[in-house]
């Protein structure tokens, strides 16, 4: 199984949490929380890092990842089917889906996914903390459906998966559960004890600290 993580870049990422973080502390949390997540997928056969951005695709590929431009700025979704279709034209059994700001997935959740082992085709739904979004999207074949994340998106993939008559393996994580997208999810996550590059730069910058007194 391979991994497809689709980043924005580091740039001033995550305009959500603009009102607790600097452009240039949000682009360092974009990076250290990337670094945690490919260490948790270097298990896997390989991992693709899809991106529009080329500063950030040349980092990715530092971090020993392939990386792939986006053929067009079609948005997430877009992105991580596209990634998808290429590695399902190279014969890639199986494909999971994991966002960049998930930085307390560990090998062993990863795993969990890898080897499921399902009759083909499969799918397989891993929720964020609050059922709402999408925080792992596995498909066997890699282009079984076409992606669709946003609001709403861990029932609109389970219906999606159903319609294509096939019933999705749900998942419950706590690595992968909580994505770092708004001030609450961060000062949830500063506010625990994690084993995590992310969250050593947040306590190191003092930018923990200054969480928890907002």
């Amino acid at each position: 199984m391979w991994a497809v993580v689709p980043i924005k870049g580091f740039d001033a990422p995550k305009q959500r949490l603009a009102d607790v973080l600097s452009p240039q502390e949000r682009g360092a949390l974009a990076e250290h929380m990337l670094r945690d997540v490919l260490a948790a997928l270097s298990n896997l056969e390989g991992v693709v890092v899809i991106s529009g951005d080329e500063e950030a695709l040349h980092k990715a590929r530092w971090l020993g990842a392939r990386v792939m431009s986006e053929r067009q700025p079609g948005g997430y979704s877009a992105a991580v089917g596209q990634a998808g279709e290429v590695l399902a034209g190279e014969g890639v059994d199986a494909m999971m889906h994991v966002p960049g700001d998930v930085p307390l997935i560990t090998p062993d959740e990863v795993a969990q996914i890898a080897e499921l082992n399902p009759a083909v085709p499969a799918a397989c739904v891993v929720p964020s903390r609050d059922h709402d979004g999408t925080n792992c999207l596995a498909l066997w074949p890699p282009d079984l459906f076409p992606p669709a994340f946003g609001p709403n998106s861990f029932h609109r993939h389970c219906q999606i998966a159903g319609d294509s008559g096939v019933q999705p393996v749900i998942l419950e994580l706590d690595g992968f559960a909580l994505d770092i997208d708004t001030p609450d999810d961060l000062r949830l996550f500063c506010a625990g004890q994690y084993d995590c590059g992310s969250l050593r730069y947040l306590q190191a910058s003092g930018i923990a600290a200054r969480i928890s007194q907002s």
